[in-house]
């Protein structure tokens, strides 16, 4: 890799990285591993049949028991919850039901992100596979977050007889009672934060809502989308047995979910384990156009295998670029397209976008950076707030990530429309703060405010930033403890010698996937390494050649260009090892996270 692997690492927000070039990392062994004696990680390894390095990944994310793990390794869709006690999930498959039964025209609105998108691909397809007639629409960023006025009254001058929304009409009163007051029944499919008053929908499938029974609560809306398209189908086979073997499959659409899950930040444990990983699966067939082309245009050839990352990196990206800078239109296309020609215009289209959205996010970062670097606060707070005029609403979010890469804080970023005085912006996680809890202890400052833990929008007056700054920077440290003012200590799996660094080793880590949020990626100790190779890439990026005695691996430090290191230098290093695949050949590689000399 080297060129080819630095082509794709532009693609995506960045995990948080806080550190000095040159200084040691604070490290710590992960979780409860260090309970453990190497003795009892092979007694169990052998036990369940894998490497002992599996185990010791589970451990150190608290899957401690025997019965955890032969689940962590084998998650089935046949272990997911049952939707029976998921509130307002009846109500809206037999709603479904009188649609198809009577023929009507079917409206679905979703969000413009990935999460919207394939949300409404997922049930817009679906249904239009058993013959019902489908008006699809998503928002746009000119439209604002949510299901609108505007939306719901072209849904009813389209002559709409249902309509449905996608990851958003939780908190979309005023279009839902437009559309009560019109007779229009309402389908609310969302994951997000339900406020006090329940939102005037005929049925409301959002596990978070009062007296959702379903237990797991870290579905997004493409997951809640699939069980809806599950359940319908499970309903009509009981209703037409004898159409059973002619209705579509539910599994098909778990690419979309997979997608959905990963790049809406969810947590890849419970159920979302197991629709990402049989996700993947279907993802690895390569058999819907707009996917396909995507990953084309990504350069993942046809015989890798496709993980979580090639969705977090390549695909996410891409497919969130339109709805940052307008319409999510051309994605939503995009994935329904039907054949590879009408694909590949469609993509084509995407990739502009994604080429626009890159130039954005590189320009807000290098001047928030510089903001960051003239404030003396800067390096004392515990939660970073920076804004500045005509920065794009819709890019300010993966701008963010890119503070946090920077600085491991929780970061919001704003962008101020000079003419109305209004600000919008999109907060990123660091450290284990929950930021949208952050943002509710500042809601007196802001006008609306949302999101999960991991990632959270909110808009206010300009005039209330530098009092945000002050309470926000005052709600992460709280949520800190004793961590707030320090940098953040870096959780590791352990010391791994290179030698123990092989393609064997790789692929029994692989088998533990997926990794991201709620399972965080392998990530390793190299206390101390001697530099016999490096060069620069793309004036951003290092590669190394790493050797201790007689072995040597290669790595590339993602943007860590201005690391001063030579040949003949000893580092040490926090790393993930990884499968690097290019035209039917796989070798090791080192992803870098943090380097310093030893």
């Amino acid at each position: 890799m080297d060129e080819h692997a630095a082509e794709h690492d532009d693609e995506a927000d960045a995990e948080p990285r806080a550190w000095a070039l040159g200084e040691p990392a604070r490290v710590r062994l992960r979780g409860t591993l260090a309970a453990y004696s190497a003795a009892e990680l092979r007694e169990r390894a052998e036990a369940l049949g894998v490497h002992p390095v599996v185990v010791g990944l589970m451990v150190g994310r608290g899957v401690v028991s025997l019965e955890q793990q032969r689940g962590f390794l084998a998650p089935r869709l046949r272990d997911l919850s049952l939707p029976t006690e998921m509130a307002g999930f009846a109500q809206a498959v037999e709603l479904l039901l009188t649609a198809r039964r009577r023929g009507w025209r079917v409206g679905m609105f979703g969000d413009y992100d990935v999460d919207g998108v394939t949300t409404t691909t997922i049930l817009t397809t679906f249904l239009e596979c058993l013959g019902v007639e489908i008006v699809p629409k998503v928002a746009s960023r000119e439209g604002g977050y949510g299901f609108g006025l505007e939306p719901a009254q072209a849904l009813h001058e389209a002559g709409v007889d249902l309509v449905l929304t996608g990851d958003c009409g939780t908190s979309d009163h005023e279009a839902l009672a437009w559309l009560q007051a019109r007779d229009v029944p309402t389908i609310v499919i969302d994951h997000h934060h339900v406020p006090t008053t329940m939102p005037p929908a005929t049925a409301l499938i959002n596990p978070h809502q009062a007296g959702c029974g379903f237990p797991f609560k870290g579905l997004c809306s493409a997951g809640v989308g699939f069980y809806l398209a599950a359940g319908m189908r499970s309903a009509l086979a009981k209703a037409e047995p004898s159409s059973r073997a002619n209705l579509p499959d539910p599994r098909a659409w778990l690419d979309l979910v997979a997608l959905g899950t990963v790049c809406d930040m969810m947590p890849l444990v419970g159920d979302n384990r197991v629709l990402v990983r049989a996700g993947l699966e279907v993802l690895g067939q390569r058999q819907r156009p707009g996917v396909r082309e995507l990953l084309r245009r990504a350069r993942v050839e046809a015989e890798v295998s496709v993980d979580e990352g090639h969705l977090g990196f390549m695909l996410g990206p891409r497919l969130n670029a339109p709805g940052r800078l307008g319409s999510a239109e051309p994605s939503l296309e995009l994935l329904r397209a039907r054949s590879g020609a009408e694909a590949q215009a469609l993509a084509a289209k995407v990739e502009m976008f994604n080429s626009q959205r890159r130039d954005l996010q590189e320009r807000i970062v290098a001047e928030a950076l510089e903001l960051l670097a003239e404030d003396p606060k800067t390096p004392r707070r515990s939660g970073i707030v920076v804004a500045r005029e005509n920065w794009a609403p819709g890019i300010v979010g993966i701008a963010a990530a890119g503070i946090v890469e920077r600085f491991a804080r929780p970061t919001l970023v704003i962008g101020v429309d000079p003419g109305s005085g209004e600000a919008r912006g999109s907060a990123r996680s660091a450290g284990g703060v929950d930021v949208r809890a952050a943002l509710e202890a500042c809601a007196g400052l802001l006008r609306r405010f949302g999101g999960h833990k991991a990632a959270a929008g909110v808009s206010l007056d300009a005039s209330a930033i530098p009092e945000l700054t002050e309470q926000f920077d005052r709600a992460c440290a709280a949520q800190l403890g004793e961590d707030a003012g320090s940098d953040p200590h870096d959780d590791h799996d352990g010391e791994l010698a290179l030698e123990d660094i092989d393609l064997g080793l790789i692929g029994a880590i692989e088998s533990l996937g997926p990794f991201g949020v709620g399972f965080a990626r392998p990530r390793y100790l190299c206390a101390g390494a001697t530099v016999v190779g490096l060069r620069v890439l793309k004036e951003r990026h290092l590669a190394l050649t790493l050797r201790q005695g007689r072995h040597q691996r290669d790595a590339i430090a993602f943007r860590k260009a201005e690391f001063e290191v030579g040949r003949g230098d000893t580092v040490g290093c926090l790393f993930t090892p990884s499968r690097n695949s290019y035209r039917g050949n796989d070798r090791v590689q080192l992803i870098i996270d943090k380097i310093w000399r030893a």
